[in-house]
């Protein structure tokens, strides 16, 4: 039996008409509109009344609260995944251009920015994050972002040894170009996706 994935998303006025349609709201508001009011009892049904009141706001608020911090945390995961992106692009779009150039002094620059060690960081970050509570189109943004940083740091460490005396030219004889076209659209990819790609992009 084939596994199917349901997502269910609720928006604020789902909610709303959820609620008004509870019984927790319908039943307050019949014992407003038909208590008998103007009978001795009063001061007993309204006590009554009240205390149902508070008990459901102390419900509401406190659902309220974890519902704006759930989303709150979501939203600083997406800007984190976003900044990481973009981070990876750009270590992309440098280590290529150090290849591309075949270059010594090129690559000995790369080196001197302890590029090697930044892309061990970046597919560090990338396993970081957890897969749980996103949705499938987010996880598989995070799973593309893992899968260019690990073959990143794959071509950073070939790179790092490459021999120019052996292999003068880096650019034709370097193994990973294949790979390079491969993952590179990807990265591109996913900051065309990510709702917090084009401001990060502007504002770097």
């Amino acid at each position: 039996m084939l596994e199917r994935e349901i997502i269910i998303r609720f928006t604020g006025i789902s909610v709303v008409k959820a609620l008004f349609l509870s019984p927790i709201v319908v039943v307050p508001v019949c014992l407003l509109l038909y208590l008998p009011w103007d009978s001795p009892n009063a001061p007993a049904w309204v006590q009554a009344v009240g205390s149902i009141a508070a008990i459901i706001a102390a419900w509401l608020i406190p659902y309220q609260h974890e519902q704006m911090r759930i989303r709150k945390q979501k939203e600083d995961l997406i800007a984190s995944v976003a900044w990481l992106a973009l981070r990876v692009k750009n270590s992309f779009d440098h280590m290529a251009d150090v290849i591309q150039r075949s270059e010594p002094e090129a690559r000995d620059g790369w080196l001197f920015l302890s590029a090697p060690a930044g892309w061990a960081i970046h597919r560090d970050a990338a396993r970081e994050f957890p897969l749980a509570g996103f949705t499938r189109d987010e996880i598989s943004w995070l799973l593309s972002i893992r899968s260019v940083t690990e073959f990143g740091l794959l071509c950073a460490e070939t790179l790092r040894v490459w021999d120019f005396d052996e292999c003068p030219n880096l650019a034709q004889d370097f193994p990973h170009n294949d790979g390079i076209v491969f993952h590179r659209p990807k990265i591109d990819w996913v900051l065309e996706q990510l709702p917090l790609g084009s401001p990060r992009r502007d504002s770097v």
